[in-house]
């Protein structure tokens, strides 16, 4: 097989080619790739369990805890504990960020339109179930 044909280099280069327009767009904010999409995935299920939001955003716990850590530190999420048990951490939004919720999801949809953009929907259709199969290996 060819270098060019490897469905592993095409994926990475894409993703690198959508990384590229969202970090150009972020940058103003001081958020990460990663961390905009954990705002992101907490603007639709605030208040999360660490341990839902790991299923939910597929990251294993410890690269969760590490975005968690920079976005708590600088004002984005603050960790709630359980009352009856310290070991049931949840993930809550702060003022902070609720404030660009706005903003941010307008970069989201609108970069995601973009790229959408360049698919029929028959194209997006097929693409989805290929990412579905893929996903499940």
């Amino acid at each position: 097989m060819l270098f060019k044909d490897c469905l592993c280099f095409s994926l990475g280069k894409v993703s690198r080619e959508m990384t590229k327009h969202y970090r150009a767009k972020l940058d103003n904010f001081g958020l990460t790739q990663p961390q905009f999409f954990l705002l992101i995935a907490l603007y639709e299920d605030d208040n999360i369990l660490i341990s839902r939001l790991a299923e939910k955003v597929a990251l294993d716990k410890a690269t969760l805890t590490g975005i968690l850590d920079r976005l708590e530190r600088d004002g984005y999420v603050k960790r709630v504990y359980g009352k009856k048990d310290r070991r049931s951490v949840a993930i809550k939004l702060t003022e902070k960020a609720i404030g660009l919720k706005d903003e941010l999801e307008r970069i989201y949809n609108e970069t995601n339109k973009y790229f959408l953009s360049k698919l029929t929907e028959n194209e997006y259709n097929v693409f989805q179930s290929i990412i579905s199969k893929l996903e499940k290996i």
